[in-house]
């Protein structure tokens, strides 16, 4: 067997796995089963890692090694979703918020994890791009495709407004403006009534449209025709695949590494020359860029929006979900941002105690874990590594 075939296989196998636990996990009703599930599934990798360390390692060599087609076969897997769930749309909307949240803690990452910003407002961002696509589709008549891009410029806007103030602090202070802004734009969401239809929320805000095909309509494929959610999702699917990929490269760049330094000592990295004026802002901006994306997709899909959609707690559990898989690990945001978006909803019954929950995970990451059940590898520049750099931009 050729080694390409052999490393195909062993990724298909582990991603399929890893799949079938996650449908294990939305089919299963018995919240005990599923825990059961879940640890048992935990407690497999644990034994793995320490009785078979060999394995474990070769295996993330492989995903390391064939990264490109990792990511593209997962994405084709995951494809399949709406298809297995075609009787149960509710399933198909949760697996739409996980893609948003996914896409809303990447960007967050950027500002925490990749700059080492405090941000406790992030929610904000959130409500920003929908009320945007919302206000320019229903008072204005812009298409969605339009506005998609308008609302990340937007909220870019009020990004930068934020890191001006932002530069002066840090730590604490900081957190303290991210919350500050944050309800300055829940206020201003409830106060604004002309415009935001306050309170009451803004209505009636039209469904993105590919020339007369209504994303509100079920989607054919001929074999079989899917709830309307299915276009959302597959919308939702292609934006996370832009993002995990724009988000990663720009971590594996020289900017990602500025921003690393700038997240470990700010004084050394300024003595290196870095402009941490700059980079602030641009980490504010581009991390805010996602929340507002993803704002505008939400607007679009439900049809109506009001501040309580974009309240604190929110910001919380974007924190919370990279805290979870590790802080600058973009594997351990996506597998954060999915296990908080799926799991709360099979506890449906413990509603009142969900924030409860997000800070019971806060404080036993922070104190037991605190870089995350799949934690951030250091990067290890090589001689023979910045050579081959030398090389490419020769």
């Amino acid at each position: 067997m050729g080694s390409k075939l052999k490393n195909f296989l062993v990724i298909l196998a582990v991603e399929l796995a890893a799949y079938a636990l996650v449908m294990m996990t939305v089919l299963m009703e018995n919240f005990l089963i599923v825990i059961g599930v879940l640890l048992g599934a935990y407690v497999l990798v644990y034994w793995l890692n320490q009785r078979r360390p060999d394995l474990i390692k070769s295996i993330q060599n492989i995903f390391k090694e064939n990264r490109i087609k990792a990511c593209v076969l997962i994405f084709i897997i995951l494809f399949t979703f709406p298809i297995l769930e075609a009787g149960n749309p509710y399933w198909i909307q949760v697996a739409i918020m996980a893609g948003l949240y996914v896409m809303m803690a990447l960007g967050l990452n950027v500002m925490v994890g990749n700059a080492g910003l405090t941000c406790l407002g992030y929610a904000a961002f959130y409500a920003i791009g929908a009320y945007s696509y919302g206000i320019l589709s229903t008072h204005w008549g812009l298409s969605f495709w339009l506005c998609l891009p308008l609302s990340a410029v937007i909220v870019m806007a009020f990004s930068l407004l934020l890191g001006l103030p932002a530069l002066r602090v840090k730590g604490h202070y900081l957190a303290l403006i991210t919350i500050a802004f944050g309800l300055v734009v829940y206020q201003l969401a409830v106060n604004l009534e002309k415009i935001t239809g306050g309170a009451n929320g803004l209505m009636n805000i039209p469904a993105p449209t590919l020339g007369t095909y209504s994303f509100n309509t079920p989607l054919n494929l001929g074999f079989v025709t899917l709830p309307f959610h299915a276009n959302y999702f597959y919308l939702v699917m292609v934006l996370v695949a832009l993002t995990v990929f724009v988000v990663s490269s720009l971590s594996r760049s020289l900017t990602g590494l500025t921003w690393n330094a700038m997240r470990e000592d700010q004084l050394a990295a300024q003595c290196y020359g870095i402009n941490l004026t700059h980079n602030k802002l641009w980490a504010f901006a581009f991390g805010a860029i996602f929340g507002g994306i993803s704002g505008a997709v939400y607007a679009g899909m439900i049809g109506f929006i009001s501040p309580e959609n974009f309240t604190y707690n929110y910001s919380i559990l974007f924190l919370s979900m990279i805290l979870l898989g590790g802080i600058d690990s973009i594997p351990g945001v996506i597998f954060g941002a999915v296990a908080l978006t799926i799991i709360p909803e099979k506890f449906r019954a413990f509603d009142d105690y969900r924030t409860m929950f997000y800070g019971v995970i806060v404080v036993a990451i922070l104190l037991f874990k605190n870089d995350g059940l799949i934690p951030a590898k250091a990067r290890k520049f090589t001689s023979e590594w910045i050579s081959r750099k030398s090389q490419i931009n020769a």
